[in-house]
């Protein structure tokens, strides 16, 4: 055995063990065509090394024209990998001269299967044993070259000029180390075994076809950059892990749990915060069913609509939702997800994150119920200074009631009695008990506790039940109560107790603030209109000495009060109760002297149709 029969083997053997090492890879992961492209390039450099070393061992001339027809086919396939491998590998070039090297080197192959016609040769004349140093030999095929083996050495050239062309640009665009590395490789490949195989084929030059070794130059590049490109990514890999770890370290920091869900394959990511929000399994795939089934009765159609919606064309959604978990308390989550589509528009990844909302909500809950005691509060404070005015209204037809039936025993003591008198009598009672119970009743009302529970309602009747209440202890002051209601005033949703408990506060208030001022200007008066298609305005005004422009934005904070014994309670409960029923409360100074101020209500449904 002499150095020729080992070196080509090994070339071969070198060629197949990068391109199945680069097969496996592209098989494994993304992005493949590189590497697809590698490995039929170094599987036919291979191929063709055998036949190299097969045609040097050739002896009868019927041997040569199949040969050289099969070498020809695995030259074009090298010619053509290359050329598809700069494309992809580069991401540039031209493109008609990538398709141009096909074309020209399948148009060549034509003359190797049209019958009696070889492309290399016209005629083979013989075969001749040449000796080389260390005593080896082999055999050079001599003929009449074909002149159309000229279209496949212009397919080489439109390779070289190809390669050339997609190098610079890669240059340019500032990727130096691929350009130089492998378009000098390839350029370098493509001029060598073009040159020596147009001598050989010409017989100015009396060795084998030497391809396979011009083709290490490429495959040596080749090689080092996609190795480089597996380097970079398990660098990458490691980076992305450690940056994963610092995530859910973040998350698990600030109770967020993270999760990507892969639309077109429906395969969820989530931490191990995330799972655990849901009660799902630490470890195994997981689908958007796990986390819907997870989800409690009443949120399963409103997450699945955010998500159609978001899939639709909204891009991101945003959502809270409760979570049934398996040992049986409910959870409350917030979720926050972004869309990302590819270059069609077509969604493939949407990425979010959760939060448990849970101690919120339960302190939601918890201030909710304190409001409401703080209101019901409230009621009992503003009845306390009704107290003496409800009184008084209670003694007026407790005093009609006895002294009617004081004048009925005088007329059952007549002979005969005076029944129609009698009658008479009967109505009068009948009608002071209903004036007290009335008065009862409204006094229950505002002192019972109740959360808000809107319905439609009248504003006159509001306003009317709010003078009611409050006509006593205006005439105890003297001050002149009136209400307005303008045309055309439609039905607001509300709660009557809380909407009463707001207007007897800002009518207490306007009092207070009129109770010092004058004789003419002690006047307090109701209006309510029409504002805008879906709300109605209700004001309170005064002629009072109205509110300092500086503690005008401060009267509806907190224990703020500018009354002397005030608790600074009433207008923060107010705006409370205002804002629960989807209004807006403010005040402001009148121009000719006192306070408004007004507070809207949303029109009930019905009205609004």
């Amino acid at each position: 055995m002499n150095w020729m029969e080992v070196t080509w083997p090994m070339i071969a053997a070198a060629c197949l063990t990068l391109g199945v090492i680069n097969l496996g890879i592209g098989m494994a992961q993304p992005p493949r065509a590189a590497r697809l492209l590698f490995f039929l390039s170094c599987a036919s450099a291979a191929l063709f090394a055998g036949q190299e070393l097969t045609l040097m061992r050739v002896e009868r001339v019927a041997e040569v024209w199949p040969l050289l027809r099969w070498m020809d086919v695995t030259c074009g396939v090298i010619v053509v990998s290359i050329a598809a491998f700069i494309w992809v590998f580069f991401r540039t070039g031209n493109r008609w001269l990538g398709l141009a090297v096909p074309g020209l080197y399948a148009a060549a192959l034509v003359f190797d299967f049209l019958p009696g016609s070889q492309l290399t040769y016209r005629s083979i004349t013989g075969i001749r044993t040449v000796e080389t140093f260390g005593g080896a030999t082999y055999n050079v095929v001599e003929g009449v070259p074909n002149p159309w083996n000229a279209l496949a050495y212009l397919s080489a050239v439109t390779l070289l000029v190809f390669v050339v062309d997609a190098s610079v640009r890669l240059w340019r665009r500032g990727e130096h180390r691929r350009a130089a590395v492998v378009g000098g490789a390839a350029t370098l490949t493509t001029l060598l075994a073009s040159v020596h195989s147009a001598l050989v084929d010409a017989g100015l030059v009396r060795t084998p076809y030497l391809i396979s070794w011009a083709y290490l130059t490429l495959l040596v590049a080749m090689g080092a950059e996609l190795n480089a490109d597996v380097s970079r990514a398990a660098k990458l890999a490691g980076r992305l892990l450690e940056t994963e770890r610092q995530v859910q370290l973040a998350g698990e920091a600030g109770s967020v749990g993270l999760w990507t869900w892969d639309v077109v394959r429906d395969e969820v990511w989530a931490t191990s915060k995330a799972r655990s929000l849901f009660g799902l399994p630490d470890s195994g795939t997981l689908s958007l069913a796990h986390f819907v089934n997870a989800l409690h009765q009443d949120s399963r159609v409103p997450f699945r609509d955010a998500i159609t919606r978001s899939l639709s064309g909204e891009g991101d959604y945003e959502l809270e939702f409760r979570v049934q978990l398996p040992e049986g308390p409910i959870r409350w989550i917030g979720a926050r997800g972004l869309l990302e589509r590819d270059a069609r528009g077509k969604p493939v990844l949407m990425r979010g994150a959760v939060l448990d909302l849970s101690a919120r909500r339960r302190a939601e809950m918890e201030l909710q119920q304190l409001r409401g005691q703080l209101a019901h509060a409230g009621r009992v404070s503003m009845m306390g200074q009704l107290a003496s005015a409800l009184a008084h209204e209670l003694t007026q037809p407790l005093g009609a009631i006895l002294r009617n039936a004081e004048a009925a025993e005088l007329f059952l003591a007549r002979e005969p009695p005076d029944l129609d008198e009698l009658r008479a009598i009967l109505v009068d009672i009948r009608n002071d008990d209903q004036r007290a119970g009335e008065v009862i009743v409204r006094l229950r009302a505002m002192l019972k506790r109740r959360p808000i529970d809107p319905r439609a309602l009248r504003v006159s009747e509001l306003l009317a039940s709010v003078v009611a209440l409050t006509r006593g202890d205006a005439a105890a002051r003297h001050i002149t109560l009136e209400s307005k209601i303008a045309a055309g005033v439609p039905a607001v949703s509300g709660d009557r107790v809380h909407l009463q408990q707001v207007l007897l506060n800002l009518v207490l208030n306007a009092m207070d603030a009129t109770e010092g001022a004058p004789t003419q200007r002690r006047h307090v008066s109701l209006l309510a209109r029409r504002n805008g298609a879906q709300t109605v305005e209700v004001a309170v005004s005064d002629g009072g000495l109205g509110i300092a422009p500086e503690k005008l934005g401060q009267v509806f904070e907190p224990f703020f009060t500018t009354k002397e014994n005030g608790l600074g309670i009433g207008l923060p409960i107010s705006r409370t109760i205002i804002e629960a029923h989807g209004g807006h409360i403010w005040a402001e100074n009148n121009s000719e002297g006192g306070a408004t101020f007004r507070f809207t209500l949303p029109v009930a449904e019905e009205e609004a149709a």
